[in-house]
């Protein structure tokens, strides 16, 4: 079962936004945007990828194709013909590899805190490593707490500490053998910098000012090879932008949708 979150109309709209969570969260990390999207009457829906939030676990290992798969049945079933969609870190690759395989059904899309590349020898290491971790410490204690010190400044944690304990929570709702599969699929995903110049369309790319897991450089990257792309730097915002900024990030999210019809 594939846990849904949804906003729209049936008998009206015939496009949405998705909206693609991190690893190793859940789509409530979106709550912010979740609130402004039903202010502004803009229908979307997002989903917990399986072994996540209230989606139960693939049984086998899975690919970042497979992500996609699931996302793309989803689209189909609430039969939407044509989707922006938004994805951040995971989010992000999920979203590019859904486009490889369904370009025809992106109106748009946004890609924060994410990038466009395969990971490196040394960033494949890292993730292998934290399948170890996790294999021999099903609680994924020290995962949590590495994920956290990366997604947020050390003025978030210490000033906001109720939002590093929901974030936290997310985490903690994850089933250690999804965060295994996730982490494999992250790890084997290509590189899909070559699709984005075929994307003839209007593409929003986020990034953090401080976030130091996929970097301002990085999404300049993914800006210059975009033919009709928009580069939104989030002031003082780390790797989780949307949950650290949210008015910045919903201003830019909200600036970008007004040039769609849903």
């Amino acid at each position: 079962m594939i846990y849904q979150q949804l906003y729209f109309n049936p008998k009206e709209n015939r496009s949405a936004v998705v909206l693609l969570h991190a690893f190793p969260l859940n789509s409530r990390m979106w709550e912010p945007q979740f609130q402004k999207l039903r202010e502004e009457n803009i229908p979307f829906f997002a989903l917990d990828y399986p072994g996540f939030g209230k989606s139960t676990l693939w049984t086998k290992e899975t690919s970042m194709e497979d992500f996609a798969g699931v996302t793309f049945q989803a689209i189909n079933r609430l039969d939407f013909r044509k989707v922006v969609v938004v994805g951040l870190s995971m989010g992000g690759y999920v979203a590019l590899s859904l486009y490889r395989e369904h370009p025809e059904i992106f109106q748009g899309l946004v890609l924060a805190n994410t990038r466009a590349v395969a990971d490196s020898v040394e960033g494949k290491q890292r993730r292998f490593k934290l399948v170890d971790e996790i294999k021999g410490d099903p609680s994924m204690k020290g995962m949590i707490q590495m994920h956290l010190e990366k997604f947020f400044t050390s003025e978030i944690r210490e000033n906001r500490s109720e939002l590093a304990k929901f974030a936290e929570s997310l985490m903690k709702e994850a089933i250690p053998e999804g965060v295994i599969h996730a982490l494999q699929a992250m790890a084997d995903r290509p590189n899909s910098t070559d699709l984005l110049k075929k994307m003839n369309f209007p593409v929003l790319v986020i990034a953090g000012e401080k976030d130091s897991l996929t970097s301002v450089e990085d999404a300049q990257a993914m800006k210059d090879q975009l033919p009709k792309g928009e580069l939104s730097i989030i002031s003082g915002a780390a790797h989780l932008s949307n949950l650290e900024k949210p008015e910045e990030f919903n201003k830019s999210l909200l600036q970008y949708l007004a040039g769609f019809r849903f």
